[in-house]
Order: structure tokens, then sequence, then C-alpha cells
């Protein structure tokens, strides 16, 4: 079976870098098929991984199967177990809220700490806290959007 490789996959497997790859594909020595490689293509130029890494593709497959199994057995589960998980997630989603309240009322904290240190600094010291403080305020807003 003729498999279809990501070039990070196919570099991995015969052991080049990314950048020769995309430079065989570049210079038309290299066929891509929908931005994948097909093994055969590879194995035109690169032989020698037919047999010194051909069990990554083995272990790729064995994932694939797996996780396909998986999938269609989490599509049978029931009521009770689907709601078991829901409660587990609400909780976990209560802790992490909880957690990111308690870190902006630090980061709050620290803004006002850092502002009264700034306002006992004599001239030279006050501009270097302002820039700092300023740097600070700005990570803050940064974290905060995102």
């Amino acid at each position: 079976m003729d498999h279809l490789l990501s070039l990070s996959q196919a570099a991995r497997l015969v052991g080049v870098p990314r950048r020769t790859l995309q430079q065989h594909i570049r210079e038309g020595r290299l066929n891509v098929f929908e931005g994948d490689i097909r093994q055969s293509e590879l194995l035109k130029i690169f032989p020698q991984a037919n047999n010194d890494r051909s069990g990554m593709l083995e272990r790729m497959e064995r994932y694939k199967d797996g996780a396909l199994f998986k999938q269609t057995g989490d599509a049978a589960l029931d009521a009770e177990t689907l709601a078991a998980e829901v409660h587990r997630l609400r909780l976990q989603l209560g802790e992490s809220r909880a957690q990111v309240d308690s870190y902006r009322q630090m980061v709050a904290e620290a803004q006002e700490r850092l502002l009264e240190l700034q306002d006992r600094c004599d001239r030279k010291q006050a501009m270097m806290m302002g820039a700092l403080v300023g740097w600070f305020m700005h990570q803050c807003k940064l974290r905060e959007r995102s």
C-alpha cells in the first residue's frame, strides 16, 4: 500500500531535513499529491529508507487503527458515563476559573506594589521603575486578550 506522508513525516522517515525535501520538490525530482508525499515517490530518491526506517509506517498504522477503534468505542458510551464526564469537566472548569481569578488578583496586587515602590524612588530610580511598570502592565494586557 502506498502511504501518503506529510513533509515532516517523510523527512523523519528518510533522515533528512525538511528543507532537503522542499528543494527536491522545487527542482521537480519529488512529486507531491495534495501537499503530501507518496511513500513510493520518496523511495525512488531515498531507497535506503525502505530498509532502515520501515517500522515507522507500521507504528503510524497501529496508532491510526487504535484511534479509529477508540473513536468507534466512544460513540457507544452510555448516558451515565457521559454525564459523569460532563460533571468531571465542570468541576475542572470551576477549578481553572478559580485559579485564573487568583492569578488576576495577584497581578493586580503586583501592579499596585510596583507603583507604590515607584513613588518612593528618587527621580532616576523612578524612571527605571516606570519602564518596568509599563512593561509589566503591557504584558498583563497582552495576556488578558489571549
